[in-house]
């Protein structure tokens, strides 16, 4: 952890550039699957030497790893940079072991605008929503504008289950249980009609992905590719139903058309035909 001041602004200053914010606004797109260098060129259209410069300016102050994949060198963003500098302009302390201790105990009965304790709780909604939605949209995805309350919910209540199992990342499995958790909107009244349950699927999840190893709790949590897509798909389903809003049925059916996902294989898992449960979701939005 980096424990002066002068270390943060040496991080700001690194990213203080255009074609640098765009670089790590690249390499969080596609995290944590990473970029080589040529696609990184291709969206940027900048020369081969001053995007090294700016690379290795990046790599430096560990905002960015490097890895050989074969005879390309492939660039990812480094989560834990992020986490740190969050962390100090969160509170300049911040007591990660205090917060693991918290989430163990618990997140099986948090409140949905609960996700820290409530002395933090101010701070963390003033600070962390901004910074949350401006990540949302900077990675992509429609404004969290057009999320209901119950589909904003639905993906806080994912996050809470990475940092219980702690990963460092949100998949589908994960949006899956927090549809389920969120106990209220359209997509957990069509799981709960399939005869799902929390525990249920949160069992499968694990038996599936296993615990991660984290020491340290993550405050940059990103998606997955596979996320990204579901999102992206729930924004489409959207707008042919003639809304103006993503519920957690678009969700549910940004992850159903995904055979691929491990949300999808949790289902089949569990003895729900999602093909059969799509059908049904459909017809009663129609």
């Amino acid at each position: 952890m980096k424990n002066n001041i002068s270390c943060y602004a040496d991080l700001f200053a690194a990213m203080g550039s255009e074609p640098r914010l765009k670089i790590m606004q690249l390499l969080f797109r596609s995290y944590p699957t990473g970029m080589v260098v040529n696609e990184i060129n291709k969206e940027l259209k900048i020369p081969n030497s001053t995007l090294s410069h700016h690379l290795e300016k990046l790599r430096i102050e560990n905002l960015v790893k490097v890895e050989k994949d074969k005879q390309f060198l492939c660039y990812t963003a480094n989560a834990e940079t992020m986490e740190d500098l969050l962390s100090f302009l969160y509170t300049g302390n911040f007591s990660s072991d205090r917060l693991w201790r918290w989430a163990e105990t618990n997140l099986a009965s948090i409140e949905s605008t609960k996700i820290l304790p409530e002395e933090e709780k101010p701070m963390s909604e003033q600070l962390f929503r901004p910074i949350w939605e401006k990540l949302f949209t900077s990675l992509g995805f429609p404004l969290p504008s057009r999320f209901t309350q119950e589909a904003i919910t639905a993906v806080k209540f994912a996050q809470c289950e990475s940092l219980r199992l702690k990963h460092r990342y949100v998949g589908t499995e994960q949006i899956l249980i927090g549809l389920i958790s969120e106990k209220s909107g359209i997509a957990w009244q069509f799981l709960s009609e399939a005869g799902l349950n929390l525990d249920q699927v949160q069992t499968e999840a694990e038996r599936l992905i296993g615990r991660g190893k984290n020491k340290s709790m993550p405050i940059f949590m990103p998606f997955t590719r596979r996320v990204k897509e579901a999102m992206e798909n729930a924004l489409q389903e959207s707008l042919k139903l003639d809304k103006n809003h993503i519920g957690t049925e678009h969700v549910l059916l940004g992850i159903l058309g995904d055979s691929n996902s491990l949300g999808f294989k949790i289902l089949e898992n569990l003895g729900v035909d999602p093909s059969n449960l799509e059908k049904k979701l459909r017809s009663a939005l129609i």
